[in-house]
């Protein structure tokens, strides 16, 4: 949607010259379904075609490529005609939106036509497609989904696996005649695997999330830092509990060592600062 927004400004003036164009070329015969449906016929951009009347009332059904919708005729557009106006130009552009139907940013032309108004719903991604401004690839982005979604089923399929693991060692743990060392040793084992399963699987459901299931052409860097952020906590609470681990042995064995569990804290406590610094510079960048 940013990429979508973004190319359009850029070219506004273009985009907005083509649709006036060819919304101004455009004088259907009647409202007949045949006659109204000829604009799909040029215009591969264009999703939904209707007219509205001098009271602001849909009184033909929306036209859309493959479909007839005579449920929207006799709809009230008032509330969407406040915003529409003539005074600079002939045909009115709106700004670009989520469509209600489709999800997809859509701009729509409205354009005086005698007694009545013809409005036009567009695509924005075939229509910055069709104008060469922009390169969609629908097979490109159907395979970029089924490695997502692969990959992060096989992930989920891990931090499972890892959090049944550490469930595994605990219960282990209780039934077995272990003490002192070897007890807190098959806990943080414990606690560190079932940490960073639950780590992968919210890594996991935010790939899926956003490349497969809810995937509207975002392509910013949101996910990315999402993503990255995610996997340096998992590596940070690892590390903690690992560091934590560290000092308790060292604590119990050899105190000769504790400069050793000092020098993976100071590293994991630079993880962090580093962490929240990109953290920082990332949402500074949006």
């Amino acid at each position: 949607m940013k990429r979508i927004i973004s190319i359009y400004t850029e070219h506004k003036n273009s985009v907005q010259y083509y649709l006036r164009t060819t919304m101004e070329s455009f004088h259907p015969i009647s409202n007949d379904a045949k006659d109204m449906r000829r604009f799909f016929e040029s215009e591969k951009a264009a999703e939904v075609l209707y007219s509205v009347n001098d009271s602001f009332i849909q009184y033909t059904p929306s036209f859309g490529r493959n479909y007839i919708d005579d449920d929207r005729n006799g709809t009230d557009k008032s509330f969407y005609f406040k915003w529409v106006s003539f005074a600079e130009e002939a045909i009115h552009i709106s700004n670009p939106y989520l469509h209600h139907v489709t999800g997809l940013p859509t701009l729509t032309a409205v354009k005086r036509e005698n007694n009545h108004y013809l409005v036009a719903d567009f695509d924005m991604l075939k229509l910055l497609e069709e104008l060469r401004l922009i390169e969609h690839n629908s097979a490109y982005e159907q395979i970029n989904r089924f490695v997502m979604g692969a990959g992060g089923l096989l992930l989920g399929l891990v931090s499972i696996y890892l959090i049944f693991y550490g469930a595994y060692i605990f219960y282990h743990m209780l039934i077995s005649p272990y003490s002192g060392d070897a007890v807190m040793h098959e806990i943080f084992t414990s606690i560190i695997s079932i940490t960073i399963g639950l780590a992968i699987y919210d890594l996991a459901k935010t790939l899926i999330e956003n490349e497969v299931l809810f995937k509207t052409f975002n392509y910013g860097n949101d996910l990315q830092n999402k993503t990255l952020s995610k996997f340096l906590t998992s590596i940070i609470i690892a590390l903690s509990i690992e560091s934590l681990m560290a000092v308790f042995k060292i604590v119990l064995d050899d105190y000769g060592k504790l400069i050793n569990a000092f020098y993976l804290i100071i590293g994991v406590t630079l993880l962090i600062v580093g962490t929240g610094i990109y953290n920082h510079l990332s949402r500074q960048n949006k």
